[in-house]
This record gives structure tokens, sequence and C-alpha cells, in this order.
């Protein structure tokens, strides 16, 4: 991503998601500087990607959803912060070949593991793409815990980092895939019970 582009919205992010909604952050000095990753958060609302590219210390690709594309304004903004579209519901090579290119320029790439956005209080089913690719690849994840985006209440918003989940490279089989699912999973899960266990009165 180019400096300038990446300088003008981290600035402008810390305006609104740091100084205006009060972002609480944790876990963002653990957070490797250099190397391809595999974000991996919970998804609430679509107000994740920008809330968690505030958090996160280097600029992350996300993957969205082809409808967010169609809306001329909104396409420009989300490919400006580097997203780039999928098509749902069946195999999307070209989002597929994109996301491995990526990786291979040792960027960071972002994929919401429910696929869509969920209630609050339980994490919805995984699907197979954070795993599938992490393991042909052997690209580490990091699992992010995302709470409060769907409300968007100031001092009530917060996302954690969890630790690295390394992966060795692998066929994807089924039961690859649902054993670093079940990891990264756990990994949430976990981390929004311990905050809410800290903060909730």
């Amino acid at each position: 991503m180019n400096p300038v582009v990446e300088c003008i919205w981290r600035t402008a992010f810390k305006v609104i998601y740091g100084w205006g909604f009060n972002v609480h952050v944790e876990g963002r000095e653990k957070f490797p500087m250099e190397g391809p990753l595999i974000v991996a958060p919970n998804h609430l609302s679509n107000n994740d990607p920008p809330v968690i590219g505030y958090a996160l210390p280097r600029a992350v690709h996300f993957m969205a959803k082809e409808e967010l594309f169609r809306n001329p304004f909104l396409r420009t903004v989300i490919q400006w912060l580097g997203a780039f579209p999928v098509r749902r519901g069946g195999v999307d090579k070209i989002a597929i070949r994109h996301a491995m290119n990526l990786l291979k320029k040792r960027r960071v790439l972002g994929i919401f593991p429910e696929g869509s956005r969920q209630k609050p209080g339980k994490l919805g089913r995984f699907h197979d793409g954070v795993a599938s690719m992490a393991l042909r690849t052997a690209v580490p994840v990091v699992p992010v815990a995302v709470i409060g985006t769907r409300e968007m209440k100031r001092g009530k918003i917060a996302i954690i980092i969890g630790d690295v989940i390394e992966v060795e490279k692998a066929k994807p089989t089924q039961e690859a895939i649902d054993a670093l699912n079940a990891k990264v999973k756990e990994s949430i899960e976990t981390m929004i019970a311990d905050y809410h266990a800290r903060t909730d009165s």
C-alpha cells in the first residue's frame, strides 16, 4: 500500500475511532511487523474492517462481499483501503488468486471465518477459507476478537489481538481444516469471555 495513502487513512481512523469512539485495543505490541499473515476476526457489523484497520499496526487487505463494490463511492473508498471483492456462495477463483498473491508479497490478509455478520454473544459456524489458505501456504493466523462494533457506543468497543497461531504446510483435508478452525475459534471465544469478565460490572 502507498505509504502516503496509509498515513492519510490512519490519521483519519485515529481521529474517528481513537478519539471519537475511544476504541480499546489490546495486543498490538505482539502483532508481527514482518512477513505474511492471515488475520481472522469474528464478524459483527460493516464497521469491523475499518475499526480493525485502526487497531492493527499493519495495513490489512480484507476480502469483502462483492455487493459492497456495487456502490461507486463505497467501492472507491474500500479499494483505497486495500479491500477486494469476493463472490459468496461458491468458490471465487479470482479472489483466491488475489489473496494468494498478497501473501506471496508478504502482506496481511483479512478474512472473516464466519463469512457473514453474526449477533453478539455466540460465534457462527466457521467456513473453510481461512484454514484452507493457511494450510496451503503455511502462513500464520492471528485471531482477533471484535467487541461492540454492532452498537458502536463510545467506550464500549474493543479489539483484542490474539497470539499468533503457527501453521505447518499440509494438505487441507477436512480434518486439518476443522482442527485449525477450532484453534482460531477457541482463541477468539476466550478473548471475548476474558474481556467481559474484566470489564462487565
